[in-house]
C-alpha cells in the first residue's frame, strides 16, 4: 500500500505557474510520512537560492501543516492517510526534519560532494579549493610547458585558422565544458596545399574558357577573374550546381564547361574533406595535450573549476568506483530522488546521476524506492550553459516504469494573461505546447508598438511614460518588473528612469543581491580578510561601515573552530551592523558546509535583499527573471540585434547522445550534406530557444502584462504580435512607499551606530541631517507615524513597538521616548483632533506632479475637501515648508480637478506641538 496513491516513479512537465514547487513539497512530505529519513531523500536543484528555498518551504509547510487545506488535502491524497493522521504526525515530522542531516542540495554542489568523498583515488588533496582559471596564466603556462614540436604545431594551427591563443583557449574550455570526444582522422597538412593545385587546374581552364568565348559579357569575365585558391573562394559562381544554374555562364555553357565545372566542385568536396578533418584533428591534439596540463596545474594548485570537479567526478563513476562503494562512502543510501527543473540538466550531470537514477528503477532492493523528477522544455533557456531539454523525454522513454503527467493550470496569471499566451504559442508547430487553463479572472494585456526604442535619444520615453500613468492609477511601484534581453539594456534603463525619476527606489540585480546589501558586504569582506589574510578586504570592510583606512577593527574570532553563524554574529556585533538583512545572511550559510566553500561560493548567492519595500520598481533580464513573478510586468522587445554565434565549432546531438563534431568553415554546407544538416538542426534549436525565452517571459505577470515593441525588426514578430489591449489595468492593494533613497553619509566617531547606510526620505528635510544620530531619530518619528493605525494612545504604543524593532541598534529607549512624547502632543491637540475626526485618511500618499514623485505623510479626505499634512521634527520653521507643501496642494487640485484643497505644517518640537495652515 506504500505506493498505493503516490506514483512511485513521475516525471511532471509543469508549465509557468502551475505549482512545481508545490508538487515538490508535497512529495517531499509525503514521504516522511511513508517513513522515509530526510537523509535519504536527495533533492537536487539547480542554483543556491532554490535549494534553500526547497529547504524553507518543507520546513514552513511542515510548521503550519493544517493552516493550508490544499496542501493537507494533497498530501492525503497522494499518502492515502486522512487528515487527522497527518496532523498527528506533524510534531514528529517537524523533528525528523529538523534533526535530520537533509540531503537538498544544488547539483554542483552534490557533485563536489562526492568527489570531496573520492579525491584520494586521483590524487586531489580534498580541501581544494573552488574558483576560476586566471586564462593568462593558464594559458602562459601552458605554452611553457609545450615540447618544441607540440608548440610547432600551435603555432601551425593557429596560423593556418588564422585563431589569436585567446580563441583557442575558449575552444579547449568549451571542449572542457561539454566533456565531448570523437575519433578523429589525423591529417598531414601537406596534403591541403596539393588539393588546392588540383582544384586550379580546373579553375585555371574554366577561366580559359570564358576569356576565349566571343558572347561571354563583361560580368561573365570578372567571374573569373582570379589567380590564387584564395581569390577563387571569393567567388560564389561554383557554389551552384552546374554551370548553366550561374547567370552569366548559361548563354555559352558546353559540355565541356559543365566538365570542368563537375571536376572543379569534386575537388572543392575533397578539399573541405581534408580541410575539416585536418581543422578538427589538430584542435583535439592539442586539446588533449591542454586537458593533460591543466590537471595538473590545479592539481598542483590545489583548486578546481565547476567544470573540472563534474569531468573529474564522471571518470571516476565511470572507471574508478562502483555505485555500492559510492553510498557506503556517502554516508546515505539514497532511496528517493527528487530532481527540480530537469529540462535545464546538463549530459554530464546526468552521466553523473544515471548510476543512482538506475539504482533505484532497478527495484533490486527490498526497500521501496522512487524517482521524481519536474520541469517544462518551454522554460529550457539555458541551453547555452550545457541545459538539454531533449533529457526530459528521453528518460521518461527509456524507462517504461516512468509515468508521465501534465500540469497545465495557471495559478499565478489571470484569465486574460493566460488566454493571450496561449493564443501566441497554440498556432506553432513542431513546438509541444499544452493548452493552459486559469484560476484567476480579469488580467491585463497591451502591446505598444513603440517607436522611440529605435531612437538613439529618449528611446525609453514611453516606458517612463507608462509608469507615471500606471502609478497615477494606482499600481504600487513596487509590483512593476521591466525585463529586457540584456544587461546593457538594464544598465541603460536604470540609468534613465533614475533620471526621470529622482526620488523613486529603483532596483537592479546587483542593487537588490542580498550580498551587495553593505553590512552583509562588509561581512563577507571581513571573513575574506581573516580566510585571505590580504589587507584589502579589511580596508573594504572599513570603508562600508564609514572607518578611516587603516582602522584596527579588533575582532577576535577563529574560523575553524566556530561555525560561520558564530563566525557572523561576532562579527556583525563586534562592528554594530547586525540587521535584518545579516539575520538573513546567517540563514543562508547553512547551506555552505565549510569556511572553504563560503569564501568562494558566496559571491554566487543569488538570494535578495529581505524587505520587499527596500526593493522597489525593478529591472532585470529575462534570464534573471526565470522562476519569478510580479504583479506588473513591462517586457521590452530587444534593443540590440543578436549577438551571431562565433563559436568555431558545431555540436550534433541524435536524441542526447553526441553524432558528430564540425569545425565550422565558411561555405562547407555546400560541400558536405550532413554538415548543412547539422547547421540546419542548430537553427531549429535556436530558433526554439526564442521561443523558450519569450514563453519564459510573457508568464512572469500575475495580473498586467505590458509589451514594449519596435516596429520593424522586432523579436515579438516570431510569434506575429500586434498592437492591442485586453481587459483593465489591475490596481495594487498595497499603497506605495516606494520613494525612499539610500544615500551615503559619513560616519563621525562617538556618535550613536556606526551604520553608514541610511535611508533618506526627502531632500526638503536635510536640515536635521547633521549627524547620524538626527537622521535616525527623524527617520524613527516618521516610521512611528506612519505606522499609526489611527490617532489614538493605544495605537501609538504599537506603532512605538514597532519603530523599537526596527530601529533599536540605532537609538537608546530614551529616544524612543522622546519620540513617543512628541507623537502624544500631537494627538492630545484639539485644533488636530478636529481636523481629523470623520476623515478619511491615507499615510504615505504618493502622488506624480510635474514628472516627479511626491509623497504626502498624511492626506485627508472629508465633506468634499481635501486636507495635506506634512509632518517635520525640525526646530526651524522654515520658509522652504510652506513652499514644499504648497506644491503639493497644487498637485492635489489639479489631480482631484477642485479647488477644496488645504495644506497643513505640523511640527512635532520636544515640548510642543504646533499645527500651521500654510495660508496663515
Amino acid at each position: 500500500m506504500y505506493y498505493k496513491f503516490m506514483k512511485q516513479y513521475l516525471a511532471l512537465k509543469a508549465s509557468a505557474g502551475s505549482g512545481k514547487t508545490f508538487a515538490l513539497t508535497v512529495r517531499y512530505i509525503t514521504l516522511l510520512l511513508n517513513g522515509a529519513n530526510p537523509s535519504e531523500i536527495l533533492t537536487l536543484t539547480f542554483t543556491n537560492k532554490a535549494a534553500n528555498e526547497m529547504s524553507e518551504r518543507i520546513y514552513k509547510t511542515l510548521q503550519t501543516l493544517g493552516d493550508d487545506e490544499a496542501y493537507l488535502n494533497a498530501i492525503a491524497v497522494q499518502s492515502n492517510l486522512s487528515k487527522e493522521e497527518i496532523l498527528g504526525k506533524k510534531h514528529l515530522l517537524v523533528k525528523k526534519f529538523v534533526n535530520a542531516t537533509l540531503s537538498i542540495f544544488t547539483i554542483d554542489k552534490f557533485v563536489n560532494k562526492i568527489l570531496r568523498e573520492f579525491c584520494g583515488y586521483i590524487g586531489i588533496s580534498d580541501d581544494f579549493d573552488i574558483k576560476q582559471d586566471d586564462i593568462e596564466t593558464l594559458s602562459y603556462k601552458f605554452l611553457q610547458s609545450l615540447e618544441l614540436n607540440s608548440f610547432d604545431k600551435l603555432i601551425e594551427f593557429s596560423w593556418y585558422e588564422n585563431k589569436k591563443f585567446n580563441s583557442l583557449f575558449d575552444l579547449f574550455k568549451l571542449l572542457l565544458e561539454k566533456n565531448e570526444d570523437i575519433e578523429v582522422v589525423s591529417i598531414d597538412a601537406k596534403l591541403i596545399p596539393l588539393q588546392k593545385k588540383q582544384a586550379m587546374v580546373h579553375a585555371m581552364k574554366i577561366k580559359e574558357f570564358v576569356l576565349n568565348c566571343d558572347i561571354a559579357s563583361n560580368a561573365a569575365k570578372k567571374a573569373v577573374d582570379y589567380e590564387t585558391f584564395d581569390e577563387l573562394l571569393t567567388k560564389n559562381w561554383f557554389l551552384k550546381e552546374s554551370a548553366k544554374d550561374y547567370n552569366y555562364f548559361k548563354k555559352f555553357t558546353t559540355d565541356v564547361l559543365e566538365a570542368h565545372f563537375s571536376a572543379l566542385k569534386q575537388e572543392l568536396i575533397n578539399y573541405y574533406k581534408l580541410r575539416s578533418a585536418y581543422s578538427l584533428s589538430k584542435l583535439f591534439e592539442l586539446f588533449h595535450e591542454f586537458k593533460e596540463f591543466k590537471f595538473s596545474f590545479n592539481k598542483a594548485k590545489n583548486y578546481l573549476e565547476f567544470n573540472d570537479i563534474s569531468n573529474i567526478v564522471y571518470e571516476l563513476l565511470s572507471t574508478k568506483i562502483d555505485k555500492e562503494f559510492l553510498y557506503f562512502r556517502l554516508d546515505s543510501k539514497f532511496s528517493h530522488i527528487l530532481i527540480d527543473e530537469f529540462q535545464d540538466t546538463s549530459l554530464l550531470q546526468y552521466k553523473i546521476l544515471k548510476p543512482l537514477i538506475d539504482e533505484i528503477l532497478s527495484g533490486s532492493n527490498e526497500k521501496l524506492k522512487s524517482f521524481f523528477y519536474v520541469g517544462d522544455t518551454k522554460q529550457s533557456i539555458y541551453r547555452f550553459r550545457g541545459g538539454k531539454r531533449e533529457l526530459f523525454d528521453y528518460v521518461a522513454k527509456t524507462n517504461p516504469l516512468i509515468e508521465v503527467e501534465v500540469l497545465n493550470t495557471n495559478f499565478r496569471s489571470c484569465e486574460n494573461i493566460v488566454n493571450y499566451v496561449n493564443s501566441l504559442f497554440k498556432p506553432l508547430s513542431n513546438y509541444e505546447y499544452y493548452d493552459q487553463l486559469s484560476i484567476n479572472k480579469d488580467g491585463y494585456v497591451e502591446v505598444f508598438e513603440d517607436e522611440a526604442l529605435d531612437e538613439d535619444e529618449e528611446k525609453f520615453k514611453n516606458i517612463a511614460s507608462k509608469i507615471a500613468s500606471l502609478m497615477q492609477k494606482g499600481v504600487n511601484s513596487n509590483d512593476i518588473a521591466i525585463l529586457t534581453y540584456t544587461n546593457s539594456d538594464v544598465l541603460a534603463l536604470y540609468s534613465y528612469l533614475s533620471e526621470k525619476f529622482p526620488s523613486l527606489k529603483i532596483s537592479t540585480e546587483m542593487t537588490s543581491k542580498l550580498i551587495n546589501q553593505e553590512n552583509v558586504k562588509a561581512v563577507i569582506n571581513m571573513i575574506k580578510y581573516f580566510y585571505f589574510k590580504e589587507d584589502i578586504y579589511k580596508e573594504n570592510v572599513n570603508a562600508l561601515i564609514g572607518k578611516a583606512p587603516l582602522n584596527d577593527l579588533n575582532i577576535k574570532v577563529d574560523l575553524y573552530k566556530n561555525n560561520l553563524q558564530e563566525v557572523i554574529k561576532t562579527i556583525a556585533t563586534t562592528l554594530k551592523i547586525m540587521d535584518d538583512n545579516v539575520i538573513k545572511l546567517l540563514e543562508e550559510v547553512a547551506a555552505y558546509e565549510t569556511v572553504v566553500d563560503f569564501v568562494y561560493e558566496i559571491d554566487k548567492l543569488e538570494a535578495s535583499i529581505l524587505n520587499s519595500e527596500q526593493t522597489g520598481l525593478q529591472i532585470l533580464t529575462i534570464f534573471k527573471s526565470k522562476g519569478l513573478e510580479f504583479q506588473t510586468v513591462f517586457l521590452l522587445d530587444r534593443i540590440k540585434k543578436k549577438n551571431a554565434d562565433r563559436s568555431s565549432l558545431l555540436f550534433e546531438y541524435e536524441d542526447v547522445f553526441l553524432k558528430n563534431i564540425y569545425y565550422k568553415i565558411k561555405n562547407l554546407e555546400y560541400y558536405n550534406n550532413s554538415y548543412k544538416k547539422a547547421l540546419e538542426k542548430e537553427k531549429a534549436l535556436s530558433f526554439d530557444d526564442e521561443l523558450n525565452i519569450l514563453y519564459v517571459a510573457l508568464t512572469r505577470a500575475k495580473q498586467n502584462l505590458i509589451i514594449f515593441k519596435k516596429q520593424k525588426s522586432s523579436v515579438f514578430d516570431i510569434l506575429s504580435i500586434k498592437p492591442l489591449t485586453i481587459g483593465d489595468v489591475f490596481l495594487s492593494t498595497k499603497k506605495s512607499k516606494n520613494y525612499e533613497k539610500v544615500k551615503k553619509v559619513e560616519y563621525t566617531p562617538l556618535v550613536l551606530g556606526t551604520q553608514d547606510n541610511i535611508i533618506k526620505k526627502e531632500d526638503e528635510e536635510a536640515d536635521y541631517s547633521n549627524s547620524l544620530y538626527n537622521r535616525y531619530f527623524g527617520l524613527a518619528t516618521h516610521y512611528c507615524l506612519e505606522m499609526l493605525g489611527d490617532f489614538t494612545k493605544q495605537s501609538l504604543k504599537k506603532a512605538i513597538s514597532l519603530a523599537l524593532f526596527k530601529y533599536s541598534n540605532y537609538l537608546s529607549k530614551e529616544e524612543f521616548i522622546k519620540i513617543e512624547n512628541r507623537i502624544s502632543l500631537m494627538i492630545e491637540n484639539e485644533k488636530f483632533q478636529n481636523l481629523i475626526k470623520d476623515a478619511n485618511f491615507t499615510s504615505e500618499q504618493s502622488i506624480i506632479y510635474n514628472g516627479e514623485i511626491k509623497i504626502i505623510d498624511l492626506l485627508l479626505q472629508k465633506d468634499n475637501r481635501y486636507y495635506i499634512l506634512d509632518y517635520k521634527t525640525t526646530k526651524e520653521e522654515l520658509l522652504e515648508h510652506k513652499t514644499q507643501v504648497n506644491t503639493y496642494v497644487e498637485a492635489i487640485k489639479d489631480i482631484v480637478k477642485s479647488d477644496e484643497v488645504e495644506g497643513y505644517l505640523l511640527y512635532l518640537k520636544p515640548n510642543e506641538f504646533v499645527i500651521k495652515n500654510i495660508k496663515e
